[in-house]
């Protein structure tokens, strides 16, 4: 209204006290009333000056005049100028310092926040760390004792023990690889958790590997009276895939001994076919049924999380760590298939998945078998063998296993010792045990590997350890140790490695 009156009534033309007022109201709209009045009363104030310089052109602009200079309003509005100049320019710097300080202080916030997430993360790999190597040393400390149970049973077994020893001597071996799988089931859901199983991709046959397996089962199904029964299409029989043979054994055997522990009375399935079949890929299905006690189905999705099992009182009657389902759940989604399962409480269980796999073109010896008893009549006796081990109860073992062969071993209790032996003598083989005091088996392996003679630093050397670390067949490859037998380890499954070395010799 006053830019109005200035313009068309008092003034009668556009002066530079009308231009001042017209800032003043702009500006003062914004810091006063905000963006959308600022906006307003500006296109208020610029309509009124514009459309009187588009009447009268420039004659609209007229000048000022002392008296005009001298008047109240001019003077006002001259000083209200630089108040608003003042006004703006605190409130601009103070906003301002303001959002640096604010800045600041979010640069100093998120400095302390990535501090403290570095030393979460480091405290996190610490924490990982320190249970890699509590596990792998807990491990060691349980198997080195186990080795020398099972070790001492296989070894009396060897010795024709009469009917009741061999019932005794079988109890006590039947504990203690029950005891074994319990601690294996433990380290490998710690692996799969970790994230550090990896998948290998190796050829086999799967109608033999099937077989193998359904035939382990065979003496426990007897022995419960059960039927147990294999239905395996035997268009499968010379068919070679690529694959991770362990991992899928290890689903195989999880399942099969949950069907047969569970099955008090009736039958036990294992049924294999294909599904679909293309010229470089197939389709393989598996069920495993039983007629045992059931699942409920609230509690169906309950059993693969690890150490569940559907009610406290299977544990207390059946055992078990309730680990086996949660193994088989994530070993088949690395093989990215998923498991299904069919129950009822009293009428059985199924449990059903699909693998697919790469075919393999390359021949597989259909005679292979991982049963070394069938070669036993080697004479393995020549065999100069180095010992390394730390442990007496493994030491007496080792001796009296060996003497079974006839072969009269040296032994080191500790790294430095076996490369002394390894200097002063020529071996066949060296069996290393990894975990051992003054040097262990890595770095006398890299010694020996480094010897000036070269023919005698490629001399076979074979892991015996108890360990089972996350990286432990890394390491083993990076040390330059030809083989691994894990501690407690198979008499035969030895044997049918002495028998190659010799066979080579």
């Amino acid at each position: 209204m006053l830019i109005w009156s200035n313009v068309v009534i008092h003034v009668q033309g556009v002066k530079i006290i009308s231009l001042q007022w017209m800032l003043l109201l702009i500006i003062m709209g914004y810091y006063l009333l905000g963006t959308k009045w600022g906006i307003f009363y500006s296109l208020i104030s610029l309509l009124f000056m514009l459309s009187y310089f588009a009447l009268f052109g420039r004659n609209a602009m007229t000048t000022v005049s002392a008296v005009d200079a001298n008047s109240f309003g001019f003077i006002t509005v001259f000083s209200f100028n630089f108040l608003l100049i003042m006004y703006v320019q605190y409130h601009f710097f103070s906003a301002f310092n303001l959002t640096i300080k604010r800045l600041n202080e979010k640069q100093a916030e998120e400095k302390s926040l990535n501090e403290k997430l570095t030393a979460a993360i480091i405290i996190a790999e610490q924490s990982t760390k320190a249970k890699s190597y509590f596990l792998s040393t807990i491990s060691h400390e349980l198997r080195t004792p186990l080795n020398g149970v099972i070790g001492m049973t296989d070894v009396l077994l060897l010795d024709n023990p009469r009917e009741d020893q061999m019932e005794n001597l079988g109890m006590l071996k039947f504990s203690a690889n029950n005891l074994l799988s319990l601690i294996n089931d433990v380290l490998d859901i710690n692996k799969i958790e970790s994230g550090k199983i990896t998948m290998e991709k190796t050829p086999f046959l799967i109608y033999q590997l099937v077989n193998s397996i359904y035939a382990g089962f065979k003496l426990k199904a007897n022995e419960k009276n059960l039927s147990f029964t294999l239905k395996i299409d035997e268009n499968l029989k010379d068919i070679a895939v690529i694959g991770d043979p362990t991992r899928l054994t290890q689903i195989l055997v999880n399942l099969i001994d949950n069907a047969l522990k569970f099955t008090s009375v009736g039958n036990v399935y294992i049924i294999v076919s294909f599904k679909e079949n293309e010229e470089d890929k197939i389709k393989l299905y598996f069920r495993i049924s039983d007629t045992g006690i059931g699942i409920p189905q609230d509690k169906q999705e309950l059993i693969f999380e690890s150490f569940s099992q559907a009610s406290s009182s299977t544990t207390r009657k059946y055992g078990g760590t309730g680990l086996g389902l949660a193994i088989v759940k994530n070993l088949l989604e690395l093989h990215q298939s998923k498991i299904t399962t069919r129950s009822k409480v009293g009428e059985g269980t199924s449990f059903e998945f699909e693998i697919n796999y790469k075919l393999h073109n390359l021949e597989i010896n259909t005679n292979e078998t991982t049963d070394y008893k069938n070669n036993n009549e080697m004479d393995i006796s020549n065999l100069n063998i180095l010992v390394a081990e730390d442990n007496q109860m493994n030491i007496l073992l080792m001796r009296k296993l060996l003497a079974k062969w006839d072969i009269k071993p040296d032994f080191a209790a500790n790294g430095s010792e076996a490369v002394e032996a390894f200097k002063a003598k020529n071996y066949d083989l060296i069996l290393m045990d990894i975990h051992m005091p003054l040097m262990d088996g890595y770095e006398a392996t890299a010694i020996i590997r480094a010897d000036e003679n070269k023919n005698k630093a490629e001399v076979p050397i074979i892991a015996l350890t108890a360990s089972v670390a996350l990286d432990v067949r890394n390491k083993i490859a990076e040390a330059g140790i030809n083989d691994f037998v894990s501690k407690p380890f198979n008499p035969e499954e030895l044997r049918g490695k002495l028998e190659e070395i010799a066979s080579r010799k």
